[in-house]
Order: C-alpha cells, then sequence, then structure tokens
C-alpha cells in the first residue's frame, strides 16, 4: 500500500526501555515528524500523524491500515468484539490492509493481513522487538550498521519472489503475509494464521459453473468497492487488459472520483493503447495516456533504496513517474492497480488442468473436454496435448521451485540453501499441481508490492489480491479457469456485461521486449560498469563470461534480458546501501 511510517516497540511488562532506543525513538520524533499514537506497557506506537489506525477498547492494541468487515465490507469499528478474539479468528472475521498490534494476556503480538499490501519488518534491539514499515529508519537514526546478507541476495536472485523470513539485510526479518509473532520471555514466535492451502476444495466440493461466476463477480466487486471507501479520488492504472479492466470497471460503479492513465507503445512493441481507451469509454472514465520514455531510466538508481529487498525494477520508473505525476496534478489520494490478477485469477500455460482432472476421480469424464480448452488455448491439437499429459502424468511430479541459474557463477550456486521460512511453501501431500502452481503464484506477487515510487505520494491498494478474493479463487478447480480454451474464464464471465466485448475476447498479452531491448542499447556501457565493476562481480557472485557474451552481443533475446536486469536492479540496490559504491 503506502510508506506511511510507523514503529512499533514490542516489550515484556517487567523489561525498561534502553537509553540508546530511548534516544532513537526521540530523534524519529524530532527529525521524522513520528508521533506516538499508542502506549501500554508492552507495546508503543509511532508513526505519521496521518496513518490510518483503529484503536482498540480497553488499551488492548491498535490495527494500522484498512480493515473491513466479512460479511458486509464495510469499515470495522472499535466495537466489533471480534478485535479481541485469537488471531486466526481474527483473520477470518476481518480483512484489509493492515498490520494488528495487540498486547493479549500482558503478551504483545503482531498480525500482518494476508494481502501483505502493509510492510511489516522486524529487528531485535537490546530487550526490545521493533516493528516498522521503514527499515531504513533503523539505519538513517544510528540504531544499527546496515550489512548485507549475500547469502539471502543470491537466493533471491536463484529463486525468484520467494520471499523469506530473513532479509538481504542483517539483523533485519519480515514478519510475512498471514502471519502473527507474540513476544514471550524466550523471544518472538511466529505462527502461520492464515494458509491459502486451507482454502482449496476436493474437486467434488466444487460449485457449478455458475455458482463459481457469481461467486467471483460478487466477491470482487465488494471488495473492490470496500477499498474505495478510504478515499476520495483514484488514479485507476488500466493496461488495456483483463485484470486491470476489471478494476476500472469496479471502481467506476462507485462514489469515488476517478481517473484512468495508460501507456502509450514505444515502437516494436504491441500498442495496447486502443484496448484502454475502449474500457475508459465503455466504463466512462475519463484516461490519461502517458509516453514512457527511454531516457527517463536510470539503472542505477534503485527505487528499493531504504528497503529491505532488491524489490524495485529500474524498467518501471518511467511508468511510476507518470502516474505519479497524474495524481499530484489531480490531487488523487491512492492509485489502483490490477496487480496479482493473473496470479489470483489463475493465469498459467501448463498441462495441470488436465492433470488435475484426471487426478480427480469424480471429475474425470470432463477430461477430454479440458485436453480441448489446453489444445485451443496452445494453438495445438488435443492429440498433441493428450500426449504429453500422458507423458507428465508418468513422471514424478516438480517442483515449482527450481534455482534458475540467471548468470550466477558456479561458486554463488553451490550449496546455495533454498529459502526458508515461507509457510505457504510446504506442500501438502496428494496437492495437485494445478493448485501448487496457483499458490506458487501467489506467493511469487509479494515481492512485487515495494519499491515503487509513487507509494511515497500515495498507497497503491491492488484490491484482486483482497483476501476474500483469494479465498473464493482457490476454492475453484484449475480446470474451471481455462475452460472453453479462454484463460481466466471465469473472470471474463463474471464481468462480461461491465466490459467492452473486445477486452472480454481478447487473450493476449502486452509486452515490454522492444522497450527492454532499446532500454539495454541505450545502457549498454553503463551495464558493464555496474555489472562487471560491482559488489556482484567483486564478490564473484557472477558468470562474467556470459555477462559479457550478452553486453558485446549486437542483439540479445529477450530471455537473457530478464536475468540480466534483474542483477542490474540487484547491483543498484545494493550500492543503495553502500553511499553508491
Amino acid at each position: 500500500m503506502s510508506a506511511l511510517s510507523y514503529v512499533a516497540l514490542l516489550s515484556r511488562q517487567t523489561a525498561a526501555r534502553s537509553d540508546r532506543v530511548t534516544a532513537w525513538i526521540e530523534r524519529l520524533q524530532r527529525e521524522h515528524g513520528l508521533a506516538q499514537l499508542f502506549d501500554s506497557p508492552t507495546l508503543a506506537l509511532f508513526g505519521d500523524p496521518a496513518l490510518p489506525r483503529l484503536a482498540l477498547p480497553a488499551g488492548e492494541g491498535i490495527i494500522i491500515g484498512h480493515v473491513f468487515d466479512r460479511a458486509t465490507g464495510t469499515s470495522v469499528s472499535q466495537a466489533n468484539p471480534v478485535l479481541r478474539a485469537p488471531a486466526e479468528t481474527l483473520v477470518a472475521a476481518i480483512w484489509g490492509g493492515y498490520v494488528a498490534l495487540r498486547s493479549r494476556s500482558a503478551t504483545p503480538e503482531v498480525m500482518r493481513d494476508p494481502s501483505g499490501m502493509v510492510a511489516c519488518y522486524q529487528a531485535a534491539i537490546d530487550d526490545v522487538q521493533i516493528v516498522t514499515s521503514r527499515p531504513d529508519l533503523l539505519f538513517s537514526a544510528g540504531l544499527m550498521r546496515a550489512e548485507l546478507d549475500w547469502s539471502v541476495i543470491v537466493q533471491g536472485l536463484a529463486y525468484r519472489d520467494i520471499k523469506a523470513t530473513r532479509t538481504a539485510l542483517i539483523g533485519i526479518d519480515e514478519i510475512l503475509p498471514g502471519t502473527a509473532a507474540r513476544l514471550y520471555p524466550t523471544g518472538l514466535e511466529t505462527r502461520c494464521v492464515w494458509n491459502p492451502w486451507h482454502f482449496v476444495r476436493p474437486a467434488n466440493e466444487a460449485p457449478t459453473w455458475q455458482e463459481a461466476v457469481a461467486a467471483v463477480r460478487a466477491t470482487v466487486a465488494t471488495c473492490i468497492a470496500a477499498w474505495t471507501g478510504p478515499f476520495s479520488h483514484a488514479i485507476v492504472e488500466i493496461s488495456g487488459g483483463l485484470d486491470s479492466a476489471i478494476v476500472a470497471a469496479c471502481v467506476a460503479a462507485t462514489p469515488i472520483a476517478a481517473s484512468g492513465v495508460s501507456y502509450a507503445a514505444i515502437a516494436g512493441d504491441l500498442d495496447e493503447t486502443p484496448y484502454a481507451r475502449a474500457i475508459a469509454g465503455h466504463i466512462g472514465m475519463p484516461l490519461t495516456l502517458g509516453r514512457p520514455e527511454i531516457a527517463a531510466v536510470d539503472p542505477g538508481l534503485s527505487d528499493a533504496a531504504g528497503l529491505p529487498r532488491p524489490d524495485a525494477r529500474c524498467f518501471s520508473q518511467p511508468f511510476d513517474r507518470i502516474a505519479r505525476a497524474l495524481a499530484e496534478e489531480q490531487h488523487a489520494d491512492v492509485f489502483f492497480s490490477g496487480g496479482g490478477g493473473d496470479n489470483v485469477f489463475s493465469y498459467q500455460r501448463s498441462l495441470s488442468p488436465a492433470i488435475d482432472r484426471l487426478r480427480s476421480p469424480g471429475s474425470r469424464r470432463g477430461l477430454w473436454t479440458t485436453i480441448g480448452d489446453l489444445a485451443e488455448l496452445g494453438e495445438t491439437s488435443v492429440w498433441h496435448v493428450a500426449g504429453r499429459v500422458l507423458r507428465r502424468v508418468l513422471r514424478p511430479p516438480a517442483s515449482p521451485w527450481r534455482a534458475d541459474r540467471g548468470f550466477l557463477s558456479d561458486a554463488a550456486l553451490e550449496d546455495l540453501p533454498f529459502p526458508s521460512g515461507h509457510p505457504w511453501v510446504d506442500i501438502p501431500a496428494h496437492a495437485l499441481p494445478g493448485k501448487i502452481m496457483h499458490i506458487a503464484a501467489l506467493i511469487r506477487v509479494q515481492g512485487h508490492l515495494e519499491g515503487h515510487r509513487r507509494q511515497r505520494y500515495a498507497p497503491i491498494v491492488s484490491p484482486l489480491l483482497a483476501q476474500p478474493v483469494m479465498e473464493v479463487c482457490l476454492a475453484l478447480p484449475s480446470w474451471l479457469w481455462c475452460a472453453g480454451g479462454r484463460n481466466r474464464a471465469i473472470a471474463r464471465d463474471a464481468f462480461a456485461d461491465r466490459l467492452p466485448p473486445s477486452v472480454i475476447a481478447r487473450q493476449s498479452k502486452g509486452a515490454f521486449d522492444s522497450f527492454s531491448a532499446q532500454l539495454f542499447a541505450a545502457n549498454r556501457q553503463r551495464l558493464r560498469a555496474l555489472l562487471l565493476g560491482g559488489h556482484l562481480a567483486s564478490r564473484n557472485l557472477l558468470d562474467l563470461p556470459a555477462i559479457e557474451a550478452v553486453l558485446n552481443s549486437p542483439t540479445a533475446s529477450s530471455m537473457p534480458l530478464v536475468a540480466l536486469w534483474s542483477l542490474v536492479d540487484t547491483e543498484a540496490w545494493a550500492r543503495s546501501w553502500s553511499g553508491g559504491r
């Protein structure tokens, strides 16, 4: 969501705050304008005075962010008794973008909602646990010394988009989405209170097609309407694709003032603006078209500076600036994004739906239909798909988490451990491959929620990642999502009457291959200096001959560039913590 600052101190009732922590808090109040928003013997909160929050009764805690009632979609009031319930009960009764800080039985607890829209990092200092959205404050105010964890950095490059509890800054951990942590005399103990695997239903409990469409429509519309409530003017990103179109249509149906923004394509890339114009015209939303410029990208600048992971992409800098400029011009107070739609609506190009159906005894009669759907999606024959399904069934299931070499050296990959601590990666016995991929996609999107410079101006809301939306979509069989040879088929039918037929029927997706290639060509020498003379290279983490081959090539394909840009973003982030060196 937003980079509005908060710092919470969790301590045991008998613990005294150390002099240096006290001095640090006083400095934050003096230099960063943080106000004390809550105080109790075990829990104190300091934050931006504009921080959205809900104080709990009887001094039992405070919730940072926005909280909605599960049944009505309205904002939760202080009087709601569920706010005093155990974390597992609380997360089932409310949803939103929040971090709950509570002191129950004199034991302080922090819980982060499953969408992950409010950042939550943790560090142990003296006899206090510090929980914050701004880990940079721990270093800028002198409480800690920044030291990069190169093992975690390499894990992030090899196992892309899997967040571990450890971050790439030593001493900083993350309270992951859907987890809670309580402070006991022995230390902070973390547990998973919301797990996507709990919402995957057996195939014989799946709803009918009509029920699935109705459930997705109602849940998405209710969640987006709820999210517009706290704000007055929204900037809605309209890419021209299905996900952002659904968000825009639902926002347009609410009283909030809203304007759309879309981006013209560079020569060589698919121009999506005709679809964006069609969407905006159909729903009656004014649309601004921006033109991203190659020259607006600085590969050596990381928008993740101050964050404990390199979660920014230099590629997105001009898009981010265009949206922010429009928001400033129109005095908007929120950005709405279709981000996460592919992940939630189970967009995948694989054989998994057919294999899921084959392994679900009560649904095998429709196997040939699903094979036909996949053949249409892949523009191939049913016999080709059937043969591939048979061969795939005879092989052991593959893990969705395999290390990607991505220009890393042998030394970097040698004995590299798998990222640990994310409770969702543990796959239950007999899990179907389609659902394994669905939940893997939900894990991957968590690495894209931060590192956007416009968040310093206004929050970014990705309502398709709302907890009720994730839950209703997880309950649907994978083969329903590709019905009729259409990706995200349920979502298409759910909003067919609210969007232009051209957008509902569209199966293609825009890409930025030409933008990436031209950006590479314009910055070739800069990239050479960043990669061959940077922190990653100096630690023998890179396959330098392979990188030089790409840098010397007159043309580079899109796939090597994806891995190369990931290295560039990581190097720029590392330099942001070392004074640009």
